[in-house]
């Protein structure tokens, strides 16, 4: 038993287990101490000093990381016969797979960087947070399920993201989780380095709580969103003969309560592909659900359906006024990788015959809409929201409102819907910017600049609520400068690496 202990094999085994038990310390479990977890598997690298050992040791924790905290993809399978169900374990194991080799390289140039030496800890955490910003632009990107998550279940800490952003919170989730593990240390100086660390992350905190405190109490406008989830399933939802039905489900929620809203500037908005159709061809069938809910000029309706270009299918949405007309549309530019197109395509031979058919093209960037009363809307479509790019380019000084329709009935009731939310709310608050999120089955919810749910309707449920559209942040101060806060961060944790190693480089005490 003892020799087990001491092999290899459990070695990667319990960082594996660490990685897996530190995914429920995010939404929908929000366990924090949990995230500690992370920081022991880093800790534990950190000793080791084969190069090959550090990078299994690094996968096998980013592995449990991204398995158990993306198992949910796999239930898209069973959801519609789009994908064959024998793909699914590839599709579960594989995509993990490939996200933990960005944890095991980074683990590999924190050991490269600083060979010389017993102490990598905070090299372990600048190039981990380096590659956790790669994994959001590389091979189109997928900020999905990055630590920063951890500190979004909480209303206090996530004002964080609204002065650092996501790639600078995790540095700071990071650092804390390890924390405890080098105060209990026999690192020399441990003591001050505990202090140096630690001090700035308890300011920003509290800054933070301080922040959410003394929020200034926005009065809402007059203007009025209408958020709509039918609940329809994935299996019925493209069947043909249903579109009747599902519209006037739709319907009779969109005009609910419509003669007490005494004709204020309202939007409606529908979620993703809301029903079975497409335009252009569907002009006349918006016409007639602009007649039978718009009946206030001052009501404009926001929904998703496909685009059809020649032989080109866009993802999009369109803005519908009470004449019928559609006064702005958007395509989705952003897609989601195997399930809106197939990467290399050409090159899988057979093997696409088990994919879907057709791959979506992407759209070209737009100038936002501008609607009386609302002023200048930022539209996303699904996890477009995840990327903050794409907010950024089209920012600007009358922005006043994000809308997020999507579509996560792919993914049943598992904790993928609940952690779409999360990220959508961390954008909220990383732009001081309420949001409106419309998802077919749930979770839909309004929320505010600070990240509060203001109102919600619940996974699996359908239903309508009406909000007061709450005002736009002036500013953030990551808003203001972006990344280049994410870039200082970095540089001063090198700095404090390299320091700590000329004073103690040969005082530090061999433990394991």
């Amino acid at each position: 038993m003892n020799k087990f202990l001491a092999s290899p094999k459990f070695n990667y085994l319990s960082l594996y287990i660490f990685g897996a038990i530190a995914t429920f310390s995010i939404p929908p479990f929000s366990i924090l101490p949990l995230f500690i977890a992370i920081g022991f598997g880093l800790y534990r690298i950190n000793f080791q000093s084969s190069l090959i050992q550090i990078f299994l040791s690094g996968w096998f924790l980013g592995f449990g990381w991204f398995s158990f905290g993306l198992y949910w993809i796999g239930s898209a399978f069973f959801m519609a016969d789009t994908y064959h169900v024998f793909l699914m374990p590839i599709a579960i194991i594989l995509l993990p797979s490939l996200l933990a080799v960005f944890w095991a390289s980074a683990c590999i140039c924190a050991k490269l960087i600083n060979r010389n030496t017993k102490f990598s800890i905070l090299y372990l955490i600048v190039f981990l947070s380096l590659f956790e910003y790669l994994r959001a632009q590389a091979f189109t990107g997928f900020p999905w399920l990055m630590p920063s998550m951890i500190f979004a279940s909480n209303v206090y800490l996530i004002q964080v993201f609204s002065f650092v952003g996501s790639f600078s919170t995790n540095i700071i989730v990071l650092t804390l989780s390890i924390l405890p593990f080098i105060f209990f240390s026999n690192f020399k100086g441990k003591n001050a380095l505990s202090l140096i660390l630690l001090i700035p992350i308890a300011i920003l905190l509290f800054f933070g709580i301080l922040r959410y405190f003394n929020k200034s109490f926005l009065k809402n406008t007059d203007q009025l969103v209408t958020i709509v989830q039918p609940n329809i399933k994935q299996k019925n939802k493209w069947i043909l003969k249903n579109r009747e039905q599902h519209l006037n489900n739709l319907t009779e929620l969109s005009i609910k309560d419509r003669n007490s809203l005494n004709n204020k500037n309202r939007i409606i908005i529908w979620p993703e592909t809301s029903f079975e159709g497409s335009i252009p061809s569907e002009k006349k069938l918006l016409s007639n659900i602009s007649e039978k809910i718009l009946k206030n000029k001052n009501t404009t309706l926001i929904l998703g359906l496909l685009r059809t270009d020649e032989n080109k299918v866009f993802n999009s949405l369109v803005f519908l006024n009470s004449k019928g007309e559609i006064i702005h549309n958007y395509d989705k530019i952003k897609l989601v990788p195997f399930g809106e197109y197939i990467p290399f395509r050409q090159y899988l031979g057979t093997l696409t015959e088990m994919l879907a058919p057709k791959d979506f093209t992407s759209g070209n960037l737009k100038l936002n809409p501008s609607i009386n009363g609302f002023e200048n809307i930022i539209t996303l479509i699904c996890y477009e929201i995840l990327f903050t790019n794409e907010i950024v380019r089209r920012l600007s000084k009358n922005t006043n409102l994000l809308i997020n329709i999507t579509n996560d009935a792919w993914f049943g009731k598992t904790i993928g819907p609940y952690q779409h939310l999360i990220l959508a709310k961390i954008k909220a608050v990383e732009f001081g910017l309420p949001l409106a999120r419309v998802a077919n089955t749930g979770i839909s919810a309004y929320v505010s600049p600070y990240g509060e749910i203001i109102g919600r309707i619940s996974l699996d449920k359908k239903g309508v609520k009406t909000f007061h559209l709450t005002p736009a942040l002036k500013n953030t101060l990551y808003k203001i400068y972006g990344e280049y806060i994410f870039f200082v961060l970095i540089l001063i944790l090198l700095i404090i690496n390299t320091i700590y190693n000329f004073y103690f480089q040969g005082k530090i005490l061999n433990e394991k």
